[in-house]
């Protein structure tokens, strides 16, 4: 057993499958007077692996196999999808490593995608005995969760030397400062009047 942060981590269950990761990105790819959405889905090859919460509680996290295992593919928000040129010119414009996401990034360092939704969140909080705090009282190692306007958990950041970091999506960015996820979640129906901060 290995301690990650706050969360136990046993060894890989040899449980391997692969995982499709859908992201919206709404950039100006193609030269043109106005940004346009487009869908992009990563299909990876992952192992299961298993981490505890400090009451014993297991969640899943995925460990990204080693390899060419990422397959991406383009669609425009209707479904279709983009041609190879079109394709391309979305791919080059993305710089992604989906080796971890936000929640990875928050609460296993950085070494796992970690599948949270609200429900285990609440119990990872609850079980690693989180305290709910405001922005201003934030203490390194603290957590922020981010909502929509239905209420769903969207995204998660932490306080790494002495400022809010987050893992953006697919990419490679690593946001700093929370204006900076607000910004990049600009028409992605944050609400930021629902976000939550915890310290351990």
């Amino acid at each position: 057993m290995k301690s990650i942060g706050n969360i136990i981590e046993s060894y890989e269950t040899g449980q391997v499958s692969l995982y499709e990761i859908s992201e919206r990105y709404y950039y100006n790819f193609f030269d043109t007077d106005r940004k346009i959405w487009v869908k992009v889905s990563f299909i990876t090859g992952y192992e299961e692996c298993y981490v505890y919460t400090k009451k014993g509680t297991n969640l899943i996290a995925l460990k990204k196999l080693g390899g060419s295992t990422t397959f991406p593919i383009v669609f425009d928000l209707d479904g279709r999808r983009l041609d190879q040129a079109s394709t391309s010119t979305v791919l080059a414009n993305i710089n992604y490593n989906n080796h971890f996401n936000c929640h990875g990034f928050t609460f296993l360092n950085g070494r796992y995608w970690f599948l949270l939704d609200q429900k285990k969140a609440d119990l990872l909080i609850s079980e690693n005995n989180y305290r709910p705090c405001t922005k201003s009282t934030l203490k390194e190692g603290g957590i922020c969760l981010y909502y929509n306007y239905q209420n769903q958990l969207i995204h998660s950041a932490k306080v790494l030397d002495g400022i809010i970091q987050s893992k953006f999506g697919v990419n490679t960015i690593i946001t700093r400062g929370e204006q900076e996820i607000i910004e990049k979640y600009d028409g992605a129906s944050l609400d930021v009047s629902r976000t939550k901060y915890y310290n351990l």
